[in-house]
């Protein structure tokens, strides 16, 4: 975050915010996949809660994925973070 962060890569605080925040939804994201879904026999989630979860993992999806793209229309990548930084 602190190098899209310091290439410009986001301009808000309030982006950064939201991504940092996100980095464990991934992870939470899988158990309700895997049992609370119909992706294995379980009790399904509810529609409420199923469309607040779909719609935050996607939402987040495609900011990564425009930051991505964004970088890669520049012909660069993620320079990986040196030994001294922490990677999130």
């Amino acid at each position: 975050m602190k190098r899209l962060k310091v290439e410009g890569q986001i301009d808000s605080e309030m982006t950064e915010r939201i991504l940092k925040s996100s980095i464990s939804v991934p992870e939470a994201f899988n158990d309700v996949r895997n049992n609370q879904s119909f992706a294995h026999d379980n009790p399904v989630l509810n529609y409420d809660e199923s469309l607040l979860i779909f719609n935050n993992v996607t939402s987040t999806l495609g900011v990564i994925r425009a930051i991505e793209r964004g970088i890669a229309g520049r012909g660069r990548s993620i320079a990986p973070p040196t030994k001294d930084e922490i990677p999130f």
